[in-house]
Parts: structure tokens; C-alpha cells; sequence
């Protein structure tokens, strides 16, 4: 029968390949009315070989169903019969026929004519055809006669069979053992039943054959003894086929027997898939999963909602067909977050279809069934993810829907089985993605110190909005409005840092709970008091930030640039226990980079006003060593720094009382810088104390007369006092190299007549002593012009006196070279009479006396140097 109305006629193009009697060479198309090269390209793409076997299953005829072949894509609905007719080619060989019948696909679509009835429409007798088409009986639609077929095949078996078709895979079904296969017409309905449960389109793809002989071929649904490579063995009417691999097949085998299970009868689903004679390609399997879907539009499209496999046109197929408020809570639970998702699959800005049929369609439930497909999947990142979409679909609706957002918002912050730290960063989240913020949801955050946390750490970790204080000051403004001592401890730390007013001071461990958040939060933190002015934050955070100072990478180049901008040094309003935190972590950092700290120095120190701001300054700096003693010694270093520096020595006398134990840091720091360059550093004065200390180190047992001989010349003391001093620093005339270069440094300064005062000074109070004292002059080469300016002093006194008494000075020019020697007289009062000046004789010849008496003319060691 063929399927079609009564009264409608189908025809057919034929076409016959064999050969003629007598023939020795190949098969050829003899007759038909397809063109030649068409009728060649269907019946040999048909072709499975010629008849070998003696089995009875292989008897002919054999027929091949197919709507398309390798060599042809165009769908037609066509069948080829394989027969003999007892003839014989011209080498006595069996000689035989294969008669092709061909309707185009929209005929075909347009009638559902399926293999059956074509098989049973064909003309059988072997009587000539017309050069035409021939017509094709019409007939009722055979479905019901397909779902009787299914029915007795196993309704689970033939699905299992049509979804491994729908899963690309070529299946041979074989008997089971020892049992026969139906016969040929048997066959054909068997193989038109399996097919029936995938949409008519299908059949432009799909091909089967009722036997196959032994040439390659790739039909898709064939009777054969036993599988062959690549094909997957069915067992006719025995347990179910294998599972399909595709995702889509096996949704597509789940969809066919929950329908069926369903009080849908078989003949109900076989008219609905052979209603659906659209093409379908062979790669699209997923639209035939849609058309059955379509037997039970309403259920099946929720059903592949939940199972992940939704199709947003069938969704909008279902609310134009069903009113939303009749499709039951059940239902709306699994379309509306659906929606949702779809409406933000694509981009952060939620658009689209889903969200043109979310407002169309909205349901007052839609808030509650978003919150309850989020809280489904508990505390963990996906539902936060999921939450983030929800959040800005009902931002987009706001216009049309106002309270839509607060209350997605609300049933998710105070949802009661949330962890705090899920709420807490949901709810940054949301101010993070739409700028909206809730007061129910920022009192989940105060609330909770987990909450509280979770939402400092997710601010803290959005660099994309480079870490906008706002959220923070909003957050901390709310949370103001509690009483006092409700806040948490980082939120106390973050009402001080934003300048809020009236809020109870935080402590070292508010700041430590704030900074613990993020491993940046300290840079949030300065960054955040450098604008609101409050420096006093270094001093809370001062663990942390003591931690980024001695850390290696960019941190402590950040660290320092945020100090220096939020503490900058010429600030004359900066406190003093901010300036010591200040400067005391730069002098680590320095420390951390070249083992030593006296590069970094203590610059805030210089700034400091007065004596009262230096012993702030003291006391802090020393409880910060006093709990870090590694600390001590960088810290001297730079408060002693490269070169001296009084302002850093004032600060040294109250650290030292703060901090006892450093004492010997700085003995060990001055040790390393008198015995580099003692003149300097001994500018400065060192207290008796440490003076005291020092003394007793073994390389600086000169220490004691240097500081005392350089004490005695600064106070202006008398020759005599700066000669005890030289005295007890040589007590067996023996002068230490510094001892000596001081000594000598003061006679340079005072010229020849210093170092005859100091000779007879010394002379006086130890035999001999000026004499060591000039064989020492003169032994060093540092000293040595020392020496020699003093010998030509003396040199030139003597010859003055020479001149004086009237006698031939050494080197003095002769009277033959025409100059004549000046008197005594002449020689005392030229040269004492100055330029200009009201001098008179009696007073120049007391002077003269004065140096006269001066001169240690019974020592004519001093001369030395002249001989």
C-alpha cells in the first residue's frame, strides 16, 4: 500500500541493470525512464554483491531501501530488488536483474511513504514498463500497521535500535541461534518498524537492505548471518541492543521510552515522527531529538531543561502555548532559571530572547525560584557564578519589575544555610556586577566577622576596578550606625583608615585581621589613610608592613613609595611614633637588601622639631627594638649613618636610655668608624659614657687622649693642660699614629711657635718628652710635613737671631755680593712695626723680649732638621 490519501497518485522512475541473453560481458542499465548515468548512480550504490550463499535466508529476492547513496546526497525515497529469473549470460553464469524504483523526496515527504508500503506498491510481474514513470496505487497511511509491528519486535528493542541508527552506527540484525529469519516481506516491515521511531526526515540518510552478498557497503540497517567489521551486532527479538555513545542517542532512547511509558501509545508516536517529513541531516541529530520532543511538548521540553539539554525555541513554543501561571511551580522551577542562564550565556549584559520571554512571561514566583536554583547548589564558586547571572538578569528587568533584584538579593543573603563566607562574597559580588547594594545583605556582612571577611577579601582581590574605596566607605558607613562595640575588628580598622568620625579606636589586632584578608591589603589600606590623612595607620599595621620591608619582588619598592607619599619627611605636623615606624622600616628594607641599613638613615629624625618630639620619636623606635632585637643593629647603622651627623647623634642619648642592650651595637658601629676616620667623628662630641666603653676596646686604646687633647683645644685650654694630656696618652714616649696625627694637626693649625710651647711644656713635665715627640713628627710619613714646617720655623728664627746679634747668619748672603748687613736695631724694628700702626718703640722691644725668652736656643736638638 502506498501512504497516501485515497484518490492520490504517486508515480515512480524505474530503471532495470542486467544483462541481455547471451551477453558475456558486465551488468548495464537496459531500460528505464531515469537517465542513464542517475539509474547507474542509484542501482550500483544499492549493490551489495551477487548471491554465493545456498543459506535459504540468502534467497532472493533480496531489497535495498535508501533515501540517498555515496555517490548522490540527494534525498529520494527508493528501493532496489535484486531477482533471477533462471537466465543465463553468454559464459552460462546466472544472469541477474536489479530493477530500481525512485520517487523524489518531495513526492515521497508530501505521501510519508514509508519502505513498507513502497515495497507493496512496486510492480512484481516481470512484464515490460512503460518508457514513463509508472503510477503507484494509493492507499491508507500504514502507522497504526508499523506500531503493531514495533509492538511485537519489543518497543524497548526497536528504540534501542533506532537511537544506535540516530548515533551513526550501522547495525546488522542477526537471528538468534538455531532460529530463522522471517521471510522477505517480514523483513521489510521489520526494518520500516525500527525506522518509524526516528522523524521521517531521517529516512533521506537512512538506508537498509533485507540481505546483503559479500562486496563492501555501507547500508545502515541490514539482516545478515553475522556482523562484520564495523558494524554492531543486534540479535533479532533477543534481550535490548547496546547502549548508544552519543550523548544525543541517548537522550533520544530516554525521550522514546519515557513517552511510551507514559500512556503514549506506540501508534500515537509513529504518526507524530512520520509527521515530520522535513530533511534532516545525518549530523544533526539533536532536531531529531526536538521532533520527538514535540509529542509531548510541554513535559518533554521541561524534562530536557532539567537534564541540561534545553532548546530556548521550544521554550518559547511552550509559553505561547501555556499561560505561565498554569504551568505549576514544578515546571517554573526548571524554565525560569533556564531563562536566566540563557539570558547571560552570551555576554555580562543580559539580552537576548530569554530575557524578552522572561518579562513577557513573568511570574511572581520568578525571585524565589531564581534564589532556590541557586541555593541548590550550596556554598560553593558555581553557585556564586550562577547567583552573579541571576542577580544581573533581575537588574536588567528593574524597570518593569523594581523590587525584582532586592528580592533575589535579600532570599540570598539571608539564606540560613550558606556559609558566612559564601554570603560575604556574594554580596560584594552583587555591588560588584550591577552597583547595587541592599541593607538586609550588608547586615548579613556586619553581622558576621566570617562574612565580613569573606567580603574585605573579595574587594581586596578585584583589581579590575583597581580597588575602589567606595564599597568600603559605604560598607563602613552602615556599620557605624550599630552600637560600638559591635563591630568586628576589621571593620573598626576600616572606619578609622576612611576617616570615619566618632568610632572607637582600633588595635594592632583589628589592623592584623583587616591586612590578613588579602596579601595586599596593607597597600589598600595606606593607599585608602593616604587620602583620608591618617599616617597613624603605618603604626596599626606595622607587623604586616615590617613583613613587605624585609620581603624580596616589587612589594617593598610599593611599600616604600606608599610610605613616603602617605609620611612624607618635610611634613612638619608628622607625629613622631609615625615618623620612627616610618623610618625604621626603610632602614630594614635596606637591611634585607645589602646586610646593613646605614644607606636608608633616619630622615624623619632630622625634622624633628624638638628635644620633646626626639624622645617620642626614642620611644617608640625603642619598643619596636625591644620587640625585634635583629633589628638593633641596622637601626644603628643608620642613626649613625655614613658620615657623621649631629642630628642623629642627638637622638642616640634617649634610645640608649630606651634601649640599654644596644650600647654595644653602637660601641661596635663608632669602633668601625674611629678606626676608619677618628677625626670626623670625634667632631661630635661622644658622651662620656660610651666614650668610656670604647676606651676599653683593644683598637682604641688611643681613643682616651685624642678625645681629650681635641676637648682641650676646642675649650681653648692652656699649652700646659694640652701637654698633660699628650703626656698621659704616652706614657713611655711612645705616640699612638691618631695620638700623633691629632698633635699634629694642632701644630699645623698654630704654626711654629705651638711647637715650642708644647716642647718646653712638655720638657717640663718629662725629661726629654719633646724630643720623643719631634722624633716622632719626623718618623711618620703622615707627620713628616709636620716636622719640616716646624724645622724651617726654626731655621728662620735662627737666622733672625744671627741677624740680631750682629753675626753672619748660616745661608746668609755676603757683604761681597754688595748688600749690606742691617744693625740690630734696624732688624727689631722693621719687622715688628706694622703697616700703618701707632706702635711705639718701648712696646716693640717688650715684645721682642717675650719671644726671645721663647726661644730654646740650649736645645739644639730642635735644629736637628737645620744640619
Amino acid at each position: 500500500m502506498v501512504n497516501g490519501s485515497p484518490g492520490t497518485g504517486l508515480t515512480a522512475d524505474w530503471a532495470v541493470l542486467g544483462k541481455r541473453p547471451g551477453q558475456v560481458m558486465g551488468y548495464q542499465v537496459l531500460d528505464g525512464s531515469l537517465p542513464r548515468d542517475r539509474a547507474e548512480s542509484y542501482l550500483w550504490g544499492a549493490s551489495t554483491g551477487t548471491p554465493e550463499s545456498r543459506d535459504p535466508a540468502a534467497a532472493l529476492p533480496w531489497r535495498v531501501f535508501f533515501g540517498s547513496t555515496s555517490t548522490d546526497a540527494t534525498p529520494v525515497c527508493a528501493t532496489v530488488e535484486t531477482t533471477w529469473d533462471g537466465s543465463r549470460d553468454g559464459t552460462g553464469a546466472p544472469s541477474y536483474a536489479w530493477r530500481l524504483f525512485l520517487l523524489d523526496w518531495p513526492q515521497a515527504g508530501a505521501a510519508r511513504l514509508t519502505w513498507s508500503a513502497l515495497d507493496e506498491a512496486v510492480p512484481r510481474d516481470e512484464g515490460p514498463l512503460p518508457a514513463r514513470a509508472v503510477p503507484l496505487p494509493p492507499s491508507r497511511p500504514p502507522g497504526e500497521q508499523l506500531a503493531v509491528r514495533i509492538d511485537e519486535l519489543g518497543f524497548a528493542w526497536a528504540a534501542g535500535v533506532a537511537a544506535l541508527l540516530l548515533d551513526d552506527r550501522r547495525v546488522a540484525l542477526v537471528p538468534q541461534p538455531g532460529a530463522a529469519l522471517p521471510d522477505v516481506t517480514e523483513r521489510v516491515r521489520a526494518l520500516d518498524a525500527v525506522c518509524a521511531l526516528l522523524p521521517y526526515g531521517c529516512r533521506a540518510w537512512l538506508s537498509a537492505a533485507t540481505w546483503t552478498g559479500r562486496a563492501e557497503h555501507d547500508l545502515r540497517l541490514v539482516f545478515t548471518a553475522a556482523a562484520r567489521s564495523g558494524q554492531t551486532e543486534v540479535r533479532l527479538g533477543a534481550g535490548l541492543p547496546p547502549e548508544p555513545r552519543g550523548e544525543v542517542a541517548r537522550a533520544y532512547l530516554t525521550e522514546l521510552l519515557r513517552l511510551h511509558a507514559k500512556q503514549h501509545t506506540t501508534a500515537d508516536l509513529v504518526q507524530h515522527l512520520l509527521a515530520s517529513t522535513d530533511v534532516l541531516p545525518r549530523q544533526n541529530s539533536a532536531e531529531a531529538l526536538r521532533v520527538l520532543r514535540e509529542a509531548d511538548l510541554l513535559d518533554s521540553v521541561v524534562e530536557a531543561v532539567r537534564q541540561g539539554r534545553g532548546n530556548l525555541n521550544d521554550v518559547q513554543r511552550v509559553l505561547e502555548q501555556y499561560a505561565v501561571d498554569s504551568l505549576g511551580a514544578h515546571r517554573l522551577a526548571a524554565l525560569v532559571p533556564y531563562l536566566a542562564r540563557c539570558a547571560t550565556h552570551s555576554g555580562a549584559t543580559p539580552d537576548g530572547l530569554a530575557l524578552t520571554l522572561l518579562r513577557r512571561h513573568w511570574s511572581r514566583a520568578t525571585p524565589t525560584l531564581l534564589a532556590e536554583d541557586v541555593l541548590a547548589r550550596g556554598s560553593t564558586s558555581d553557585s556564586i557564578a550562577l547567583a552573579r547571572g541571576h542577580l544581573q538578569v533581575m537588574h536588567a528587568v528593574e524597570t518593569e519589575r523594581p523590587d525584582a533584584f532586592d528580592a533575589l538579593l535579600a532570599a540570598l543573603a539571608t539564606a540560613p544555610h550558606q556559609s558566612p563566607e559564601w554570603t560575604g562574597t556574594l554580596v560584594y559580588m552583587a555591588e560588584r556586577t550591577t552597583g547595587r547594594s541592599l541593607d538586609s545583605a550588608d547586615a548579613a556582612v556586619i553581622a558576621s566577622r566570617q562574612a565580613g571577611l569573606s567580603w574585605l577579601g573579595t574587594w581586596l582581590a578585584d583589581r579590575n576596578r583597581k580597588r575602589d574605596p567606595a564599597p568600603l566607605v559605604r560598607l563602613v558607613t552602615r556599620s557605624t550606625t550599630l552600637p560600638t562595640g559591635d563591630l568586628t575588628g576589621w571593620l573598626r580598622f576600616a572606619a578609622f583608615v576612611t576617616g570615619q568620625a566618632g568610632v572607637e579606636p582600633p588595635s594592632a589586632r583589628d589592623a592584623a585581621e583587616f591586612a590578613g584578608a588579602h596579601e595586599d591589603a596593607w597597600e589598600v589600606a595606606l593607599g585608602v589613610a593616604e587620602t583620608t590623612r591618617r599616617p597613624e595607620a603605618v603604626g596599626l599595621l606595622f607587623p604586616r608592613l615590617l613583613d613587605v620591608a624585609r620581603s624580596r619582588g616589587e612589594a617593598p619598592a610599593r611599600l616604600l613609595s606608599a610610605l613616603d607619599r602617605l609620611a612624607p619627611c618635610e611634613d612638619a605636623g608628622l607625629a613622631p611614633d609615625v615618623a620612627a615606624d616610618v623610618d625604621l622600616l626603610r632602614v630594614l628594607h635596606a637591611h634585607a637588601l645589602d646586610g646593613e641599613g646605614s644607606s636608608a638613615g633616619l630622615p624623619r629624625a632630622r625634622y624633628l622639631p624638638d628635644e620633646r618630639s626626639r624622645e617620642a620619636y626614642a620611644s617608640i623606635l625603642g619598643a619596636r627594638l625591644r620587640g625585634n632585637p635583629e633589628a638593633r643593629q641596622p637601626v644603628v647603622e643608620a642613626l649613625l649613618g655614613n658620615e657623621p651627623d649631629r642630628g642623629g647623634w642627638r637622638l642616640l642619648d634617649p634610645l640608649l636610655r630606651q634601649v640599654p642592650s644596644m650600647v654595644p651595637h653602637v660601641c661596635d658601629g663608632l669602633e668601625r668608624r674611629l678606626a676608619d676616620d677618628h677625626a670626623r667623628w670625634l667632631e661630635l662630641g661622644l658622651p662620656e659614657n660610651l666614650l668610656a666603653r670604647l676606651c676599653t676596646r683593644e683598637r682604641l686604646g688611643w681613643l682616651r687622649p685624642v678625645a681629650e687633647f681635641r676637648a682641650a683645644v676646642s675649650a681653648e685650654e692652656s699649652t700646659a693642660r694640652l701637654a698633660q694630656v699628650i703626656a698621659a696618652g704616652a706614657p713611655n714616649g711612645v705616640f699612638a699614629p691618631r695620638l700623633l696625627s691629632t698633635v699634629a694637626d694642632f701644630i699645623a693649625a698654630h704654626r711654629g711657635w705651638a711647637a715650642y710651647e708644647l716642647a718646653r711644656e712638655l720638657r717640663a713635665l718629662r725629661q726629654d718628652l719633646d724630643l720623643a715627640l719631634y722624633a716622632a713628627l719626623r718618623g711618620s710619613e703622615e707627620t713628616l710635613a709636620v716636622a719640616q714646617m716646624v724645622d724651617q720655623f726654626h731655621q728662620t728664627e735662627v737666622y733672625q737671631h744671627h741677624r740680631l746679634l750682629g753675626t753672619p747668619p748660616p745661608g746668609a748672603p755676603s757683604s761681597a755680593q754688595g748688600q749690606q748687613t742691617p744693625t740690630v736695631e734696624a732688624w727689631m724694628y722693621a719687622p715688628m712695626m706694622p703697616t700703618g700702626a701707632g706702635m711705639g718703640r718701648h712696646a716693640q722691644r717688650t715684645r721682642l723680649r717675650s719671644r726671645l725668652s721663647r726661644w730654646p736656643f740650649h736645645r739644639p736638638e730642635w735644629f736637628r732638621g737645620l744640619r
